[in-house]
Order: C-alpha cells, then structure tokens, then sequence
C-alpha cells in the first residue's frame, strides 16, 4: 500500500480558510512580502451571495493595497436596493424600518464610500489577487490536525480530492476556518455565547413579487406571523429569491417542496402566488452571537468568523474579519523579518478580541430590531456608524502618553490620541486630493505640521537605527487655522502624531521631542 503522507517542507505563513477573511489575510500578507500557502475545503469559492455589500472602513483597508478599483468594477444585483425591514408578511404593511445603510453619508469621515458587491464576486476576485501575487491557494484541502510550537506550527493538510495528507511546517497559523471552526476546537478554545437566535434552512425559488413589494428594493424583509418566521432576500434583483425559513426547536429542518410553498405563500401573503421552488439547502444554519475566548495561542491566531460569529446585519461580519487580517498582517510582516518583538504578535488579541465583543453585541441588538423587537432605529444607526469608524485600540501596539481612548469614540469629533483611527481630513498633494486614510500602507508615517522643527531628521535618524521604514508626511499651515479640519482634528502644534501601517495611531508627541525619546517610544510599540 502507498504511502499517503508526506513532508511538505516549510512556509512562513499558512492560513486555514479560504472565505473572506482568510483570502483577504492571504492578500495582505502577499502585498507585505511575506510568503503564505492558503487551504480551503470547499472545491472552489462561495456560489451563494450571502455580504451584499462592504462598508466604507472596509474598503479603505483595500484601498490601501490598491484592490478599490476593482472592487468598485463589479456590481451587486441588488446595488440599488436600500430597505431593511419587519412586517407580518410580504404583502402587508411594514412594522419596522431600519435606515438606508448606503444612503448614509459618510464623506466628511472617510474618502470611501460603500461597495456594493455580493461575497460570491468578492471571493473569486481576492483569490485571483492573491494567487497572483504569488500565494500557493489549495481548494480542496483541509487542515486536519495542529501541533503549536514555540517557534511555529506542524500541520497535516488532507486532499479531499485524493485523500493524501501531507505536513507542513509554518511559522505562522492563520485558522480563517468558519463559524464552526475545527481548528479552535482543536486548540481547545472556547467561546462567550449569547445563544443561538435563530436556526434557518434557504428555500430559493422563482416568483414575481413586483406587485407585492409595490416597488420596494429590498435587502432583507423580516417575516413574523403564526404560520413561519424567517427573512426575504433577492438574489439577482428581478425573479430569483432566497428565503431563509426560522426552524422551531428541534426541527430538522427536513421540509418539502410541498410545505416550502405553502410556507413561501404564507409569508409573502398571497395564497395562490405563482412560484418554483429552484432548491432547498440540505443542511440548517444558524444565527448567533459567539466570541472566541482567544484569538492568539502561541503562533496561531483565530480571525473571521472562526473567532467570532454574529448575525448578518449590517455586514460587520464582514467587516471584522477583514479588519483582523488587516491587523494582523503588519504584525507578522515585520516579526517575520526580525524587526519586532513577539510581544506585537499577541497585541492582535489585545487590540482585536475587545473589538470583536462590542461588534457582536451590537450586531445581536441590531438583529433584534430587524426581526421586531422594540428599540431607537435612529440609535442603533448611530452605533453602527460610531462602530464603522469609532473602534479603538486602548491597549496593544501602542505608545500612550495620557488617558486612553474609550473603545468606541465619535468619528465625529475624534480625539487623536494613541490607540484611535488617524481621523480623515482632506488635503492636498501635488495638486491632487489626499487624506491621512491614504498613509495606511506598509511602513509608518510621522504626521507633523509646517513649523520648523526637525521632525524629518529624527524619523530619518530613528529608521537608520531601527530598520524600521518610517515616512514624513507634513499637513496644515503655519498660521495653525483652527477652522482648518486638519488642524482640528490633529492638533499638532509643533508636535508629531506616528501613524502604524494600518492607519491607527501609534504615539504623539504634543510638542517637539529628542531623537532616543521618539525611538523609545517606537521600541515600545513594537515590543522590541
């Protein structure tokens, strides 16, 4: 009999899943240099739509790695559709209305605006990216068993294809595996659980609703009446739909074609609707609020939904795990060349595990306005945007040098202090349009005004001695303009704000300093 296991040899990074979070992972590491090998079980990317959109925080982190523009290329079917909703049925008047999340104006907090974009076109396109920067993508492949190391990790990749196993050694394990992830379950890492709200089995059927929707363009239509419970989503924006049927309790969620049309009638309100059923999904899913208790053990690290799991409203979901990758992919890049301490490794969970549990809890809150419960719509819209924009980093990799930020500030009146997102002002280069948004890249950016200080010789000074690429950006005008926004919002007054590569403040200095208090500073964020 063959052998069926082989020795793989050895990659700096391998990430275990291949949805949203994990290509995105795979993305930005290429774009940092930092080889990776990415798996995925499934034969090849999503085929459902699922995220119908990106939020305007989400695509300035692919803004930083120049994937906006096609992003922005490839349309949604339902690009132009803006109700989110709860009614009795279909047909019958609305109970509830949430606000247009792309109607919301965003202009004066980012130079983005929302995309959008189903999950099926994202996918296909951010593994085109990656394998085209160099990552060694495997459909078909699982990761089956992990060994965590003090200096890396052992992992057995299994084809389904062909049912070999081969090990690989990785510095680096990203598990991007999905809300039932088997590699955290594998670590033996937890999770806070808030229940589940909801198990669901898709029906996806043929029907003209144009006279039932009375020209409404939906995203979701929550139903709730005594026959079923469950959601309405189009699929190609004309005739082809997607309802997700609530399951009671210990339902198998084994429904027939003959009760799926009796309950589809039943929640459009229209007892003789003409209709085809195209398919029911063979297994249920669910609905919840799950955080991971880590995110971090040892040289793996858990991102997306594999370390947390929330309701699909408002495309945080989304939205979180991109941001994970983001912020962990600047981590590895410079711990992998030996430029930070391992300490900036574990600063991913610091930072990110407090955001994923805030994130989860509005989610949780939001879904319960969707599907009826009493509540300020307005309110929850402002939470939503605070937590677009807001989230913050008290602890991690940071420099403080006064009161940490609370975990969510106004984007509207941003405080600039360490830990918070560089806040958008629009300026000018060279005759053309620039936002501090768009110093977000692969080095850190010294942010000073115009006075004559030598802010540029001490980041010259402190990259020669650190290795560390740190550019000088200077902003605003001498006679310091406090109606001017970049003046308001940076209060640099002679000082210096350094900004990480993921465009978060690192430290500031409010006035000018020495050369070895800015490089101790420097050591401190990258745990040098």
């Amino acid at each position: 009999m063959a052998d069926r296991h082989t020795t793989g040899g050895h990659v700096p990074v391998l990430i275990a899943g291949g949805g949203v979070t994990g290509l995105s992972a795979a993305v930005f590491l290429a774009w940092h240099g930092v080889p990776t090998m990415l798996v995925e079980r499934r034969e090849q990317p999503l085929a459902d739509p699922r995220a119908r959109a990106l939020n305007p925080r989400t695509m300035e982190l692919y803004r930083a790695v120049d994937l906006e523009e096609a992003i922005r290329q490839v349309r949604s079917p339902i690009a132009d559709h803006g109700v989110v909703a709860h009614a009795r049925t279909v047909a019958g008047p609305e109970l509830t209305r949430l606000p247009d999340r792309l109607g919301t104006d965003t202009g004066a907090l980012s130079p983005c605006d929302w995309a959008a974009i189903d999950q099926n076109q994202l996918e296909p396109l951010l593994r085109d990216r990656a394998a085209s920067d160099g990552v060694d993508v495997r459909y078909n492949t699982e990761a089956v068993a992990v060994t965590n190391r003090p200096n890396g990790v052992e992992a057995f990749l299994r084809s389904h294809r062909t049912g070999h196993e081969q090990r690989v050694r990785a510095d680096y394990l990203v598990a991007a595996d999905g809300a039932h992830s088997p590699l955290r379950r594998m670590l033996d890492i937890g999770h806070d659980d808030t229940g589940t709200l909801a198990r669901k089995v898709n029906v996806y059927f043929d029907a003209d609703l144009r006279e039932v929707l009375r020209g409404r363009k939906i995203v979701a239509l929550t139903v709730r009446n005594p026959a079923v419970q469950g959601f309405l989503t189009s699929v190609d924006g004309v005739k082809r739909w997607r309802f997700a049927i609530s399951l009671a309790p210990g339902e198998d969620g084994a429904i027939t074609e003959t009760r799926c049309v009796q309950l589809l009638r039943a929640a459009i309100g229209v007892d003789d609707l003409p209709l085809v059923i195209e398919r029911v999904s063979e297994t249920p899913w669910e609905i919840a609020g799950r955080v991971s208790h880590r995110m971090c053990t040892g040289r793996v690290f858990i991102a997306g939904d594999a370390a947390h799991t929330m309701p699909p409203v408002g495309t945080f979901g989304v939205a979180t795990g991109v941001q994970d990758a983001f912020n962990l992919a600047w981590k590895i890049a410079l711990h992998h060349r030996d430029l930070a301490g391992p300490g900036l490794l574990t600063s991913y969970e610091t930072e990110r595990l407090p955001v994923a549990r805030h994130t989860t809890r509005l989610t949780v809150d939001r879904y319960g306005l969707v599907n009826g419960r009493s509540g300020d719509a307005r309110e929850s819209a402002r939470g939503q945007r605070m937590t677009m924009f807001g989230y913050t980093y008290p602890a991690g990799a940071i420099s403080p040098n006064g009161a940490t930020p609370d975990l969510v500030e106004d984007p509207d009146h941003p405080s600039g202090a360490p830990g918070t997102r560089a806040p958008h002002v629009l300026l000018e280069h060279r005759g053309k349009p620039l936002s501090p948004v768009d110093l977000m890249g692969r080095d850190f950016t010294l942010l000073t005004d115009t006075t004559d200080t030598d802010w540029a010789g001490i980041a010259a000074e402190a990259a020669a001695r650190t290795g560390i690429n740190i550019g000088h950006c200077r902003i605003g005008h001498p006679s310091h303009n406090r109606t001017d926004p970049a003046a308001r919002h940076y209060r640099l007054d002679g000082g210096a704000i350094l900004i990480r590569p993921d465009g978060f403040i690192a430290w500031r200095a409010p006035t000018s300093t020495d050369r070895e208090t800015f490089i101790a500073a420097l050591d401190r964020i990258l745990f040098r």
